[in-house]
């Protein structure tokens, strides 16, 4: 359904809509919605673009039938040493959220992360309202690991944020699983 690419610079005007969307900031944002330029956001989008940049990589989440962009992938706080990461996954066109993309999205980015980088954990976060990003990293493997009480404050109440991680082990465990229920 879904197959991801790696970011180009050519689609930004459509990843700056997404960025000024005060719906998504809600969900992925720990400060309240403010318009960004599109110079700085710009800038901020090729710093964690560029090669150089050891700690964060970004994909798009294209349509596989008509590659029709609806959304983004970061990886980020890689760290080479400890062999981890975060990553997120946000679907900025809203005829496709709540259709699986995400999950589909999540779990090709981990299979990145843990085949071709050679990690060994993968962490996310999600605000406590959130329960459909908490159900689908749950649904994947994801362990909750932590939380941050009271952490931010949303719309004039604090929420907790919440801490997840899956290992490669337990990756690969998942997917002999999925794939032996497949089979039958």
């Amino acid at each position: 359904m879904v197959q991801l690419k790696p970011f180009d610079i050519q689609n930004v005007a459509l990843h700056y809509k997404w960025n000024n969307d005060e719906a998504l900031s809600y969900h992925d944002s720990e400060y309240p919605h403010t318009y960004e330029s599109f110079e700085s956001f710009l800038k901020r989008i090729k710093s964690v673009a560029d090669a150089n940049n050891n700690t964060a990589e970004l994909f798009e989440i294209h349509l596989a039938e008509n590659d029709k962009l609806i959304g983004i992938v970061d990886i980020h706080a890689i760290d080479d040493y400890n062999k981890r990461c975060y990553v997120n996954c946000t679907i900025g066109d809203g005829d496709y959220t709540g259709q699986g993309c995400d999950l589909e999205a999540l779990q090709i980015i981990l299979d990145y992360c843990f085949s071709k980088k050679g990690l060994h954990k993968v962490a996310t976060t999600a605000f406590d309202f959130n329960t459909s990003w908490i159900e689908k990293v749950k649904e994947m493997g994801f362990k909750k690991e932590g939380e941050l009480r009271e952490h931010v404050l949303k719309k004039g109440s604090f929420c907790n944020k919440l801490i997840f991680s899956i290992l490669s082990h337990e990756f690969e465990t998942k997917q002999e699983y999925t794939e032996a229920l497949a089979e039958h």
